[in-house]
């Protein structure tokens, strides 16, 4: 940091003649578009993100107009403008690689995300009503053959016969599989001749057929796609048919109307602040025997503890929420130790946590209908479990760059990343949809001045408070999971 802060200020006096390092120079950086331009891109340039990068800017530039409007200019540029609006990306903190983080421009502002609603089906019961996520009354996942015939039979000629609702389903629900075939038909709906009349591919069927002796042609279409069939007969010989089909889960769901929503939520920045006081002794003797700044020592210690603070609320804010919103198909159970079976904890923890982890992901999926749950925050401790997989693999840097503990790292294959940190209570590994677009955001942080110094003489005693702004909305309750660890 301080080899990259040497370089800023550097560039900055090179540019525009003004030099950062100084104490006294800091209202000038401000008031010169030249100097806090070169001065903010070129710190800037140290983030790789190109998101976050502009995020920066923003940030800074909210930072140089709350302290142009304070007047705050005889305090070390570095702990008053830069290390305020560096904490935001270094060091790394959970909450920013968990939810979504949208910088505020104003201490009011409008966030906008979109919901996705799907009208049921013609076939479906005529209620009008709407609903955020594929739904099904029926299990019927493996398939289920409905016997012969699938209900009653129906007399020919006939038309648009609904196979769907005869069974119970809608074409929301299922679909018919490419399997089906008339196999009987008759005059009186009581004595059937066997048949096996299977449609081409597009559905079409013709087949002659005899009863009694009586010749006959048994024609018409099977609408797969609306679970209907068309049928007739070409001599009215035959009445009555019957047929065998599967029904299978509506993997690819019929949706005839498709209505995305704009919501916008309002917020409003709020105040986060911590203070600490020393003496004028101890900022003596600091400097004395260890060239060392206490405000500046200060300033970075506070500034760490608002920023887990700001993690713990949010991080506490999404475990609340999947508890109180979300039903039980979005909380999952393991044990940590293995049964008596397994004689080796790895080979357990393989064939029983990813499978869960997979179930609440795809469930995620099903009720946002966006995407399937990409980010896992746990606890060091229970992130123990995962580092044995053979597909774990740690992406990011280690605390000792000065991460406050927080860890980066895949699994499965690069499926979920994983966010190491104790910040998260053991025993629970939150499961989040972090989405690229803004307007698919599960939570917003939205920063808005990062963090301000306010230092206040008090008595002989020096003092000083940090103060960091922002503001926080839960949008989507069914984007969060949570697996449950004992």
């Amino acid at each position: 940091m301080k080899e990259l802060l040497t370089e800023v200020y550097k560039t900055t006096k090179k540019i525009s003649g003004v030099d950062p390092s100084k104490p006294g120079n800091l209202k000038a950086v401000l008031v010169d578009d030249t100097a806090f331009e070169t001065y903010v891109t070129s710190l800037a340039e140290s983030i790789e993100n190109k998101k976050d990068r502009a995020n920066f800017v923003q940030l800074a530039e909210n930072t140089r107009i709350n302290l142009l409007e304070n007047s705050m200019f005889q305090i070390n540029p570095y702990e008053t403008l830069t290390l305020p609006i560096l904490r935001v990306f270094y060091p790394k903190l959970v909450a920013k690689e968990l939810v979504t983080v949208s910088p505020m421009d104003k201490p009011e502002s409008v966030k906008a995300f979109i919901k996705a609603q799907f009208t049921t089906s013609a076939k479906a019961p005529a209620t009008g009503t709407t609903y955020d996520a594929p739904v099904t009354t029926t299990d019927i996942s493996q398939g289920i053959a409905f016997g012969t015939p699938v209900a009653a039979s129906f007399a020919v000629p006939s038309t648009a016969y609904d196979i769907l609702d005869t069974a119970g389903l809608t074409s929301t629900e299922a679909h018919l599989e490419r399997d089906f075939e008339i196999t009987g038909v008759s005059t009186d709906g009581t004595t059937y001749t066997n048949v096996s009349i299977v449609p081409a591919v597009e559905g079409h069927f013709s087949a002659s057929v005899s009863i009694g002796g009586v010749a006959d042609v048994v024609s018409g279409k099977v609408d797969y796609l609306n679970g209907t069939v068309d049928i007739s007969s070409t001599t009215g010989v035959v009445k009555f048919a019957k047929y065998q089909v599967t029904t299978a889960l509506e993997e690819n769901r019929i949706n005839p109307s498709v209505t995305l929503n704009v919501e916008k939520i309002r917020l409003y920045a709020r105040d986060r602040q911590i203070s600490a006081n020393w003496t004028i002794n101890m900022e003596q003797d600091m400097r004395a025997l260890f060239d060392v700044s206490m405000q500046a020592e200060l300033v970075n210690i506070l500034g760490q503890q608002v920023a887990l603070d700001i993690d713990r609320e949010i991080i506490n804010a999404l475990i609340t929420a999947n508890t109180r919103l979300n039903d039980a198909t979005h909380t999952g159970a393991f044990t940590r130790n293995p049964p008596a079976g397994y004689t080796w904890g790895t080979k357990y923890w393989h064939e029983n946590i990813i499978p869960i982890l997979n179930q609440l992901s795809g469930q995620v999926y099903t009720d946002t209908n966006i995407e399937a749950a990409n980010t896992i925050a746990a606890n060091p401790l229970d992130v123990a479990i995962l580092e044995d997989l053979q597909t774990f693999n740690y992406t990011g840097t280690s605390s000792v760059d000065g991460d406050l503990g927080y860890r980066s790292a895949t699994v499965a294959g690069g499926k979920w990343k994983i966010l190491t940190s104790a910040v998260v209570t053991q025993g629970t590994m939150l499961m989040v949809y972090k989405p690229v677009e803004e307007l698919k955001a599960v939570y917003f942080y939205s920063p808005y001045v990062p963090a301000v110094l306010h230092p206040y003489p008090l008595g002989y005693s020096p003092s000083l408070t940090i103060l960091s702004r922002y503001a926080t909305a839960l949008v989507r309750s069914a984007g969060i999971a949570a697996l449950t660890i004992t």
